[in-house]
Parts: C-alpha cells; structure tokens; sequence
C-alpha cells in the first residue's frame, strides 16, 4: 500500500527530487519539469507547505507549493512560468550560471539569454593563442632592449 502524504510539501514533492547545491535548489518533478529556486526561499516555503495538509490532487498540491515562491526559474514545459522582478531573478540566473547550469536549458526572459553566451566568449577569447598573439610585446624603451 503507498503511503499518504501527510502534509502539502511531502504531496508536491512525493514523486519527485528536491536537490540543493548551496544557494541554489533545483526541484525536480517527474513528468511535469524542473525549477530553481534560492535554497532560502526554499526552506521558508518547505515550513509554511509542511503546516499545511493536502489536497487529494497532486498537480494542485503542486501548484500551491509553487505559487509559494516570489523568483523561480522553470524548464520548457513546466508547470510553473519562470518569474520574479528583475534583480532577484538575474541574481538566481548569475548563481545558476555559477553552479555550472546551461542556461540554454532554462526558460530565461529575453534580457537573460544572454549572459550565459558573454561569459563564455570572454572566456574563450581570453584562452585563446590569437588573442595572446595581437597583444603586441614591445619591449620599454627606457631599458634599451630591444
């Protein structure tokens, strides 16, 4: 016989992974997507889900739970939206972009998409020889080599 969730998050979460890697949480909700989340917000919403009881109907129950967090980014078919205001959510996307995510991924605002691509490219011109090689290396004048 399963066994009957006792609470809202134990229901959201039953049939699914809550994994957290520092300040980030990723929730992983089999056959309905993912989302990330701030570890913070997380453990504030885990409290007020574990107070409250379920209903009898799991994608409510998820729902509920999520509705719960001001910031989240979700992957293509979700759920739940990405969302938040601005500077939350461009902080979570630079801490996922941090913790190695490809945020190519991720279902990201316009404004967003982005940042993932700078990083790399400076990354890459930096490593690169033709980089090092177009810095010219004069040697100072005022040593006298040459």
């Amino acid at each position: 016989m399963a066994a009957v969730a006792r609470n809202l998050f134990e229901s959201a979460t039953g049939r699914g992974r809550v994994l957290r890697q520092g300040d980030l949480a990723c929730i992983v909700m089999d056959g309905h997507g993912a989302v990330v989340v701030p570890t913070q917000d997380l453990v504030q919403v885990q409290k007020w889900a574990q107070s409250r009881p379920p209903s009898s109907n799991l994608l409510s129950d998820r729902a509920r739970f999520l509705d719960q967090f001001q910031v989240l980014v979700s992957r293509p078919g979700s759920i739940q939206g990405t969302r938040g205001s601005s500077r939350p959510l461009e902080r979570l996307v630079r801490t996922m972009l941090a913790a190695g995510y490809d945020l190519g991924e991720w279902t990201l605002p316009v404004e967003f998409r982005d940042l993932g691509k700078a990083k790399t490219a400076d990354a890459t011109a930096a490593a690169s020889p033709t980089a090092q090689a177009d810095s010219p290396t004069t040697p100072d004048p005022g040593t006298g080599a040459e």
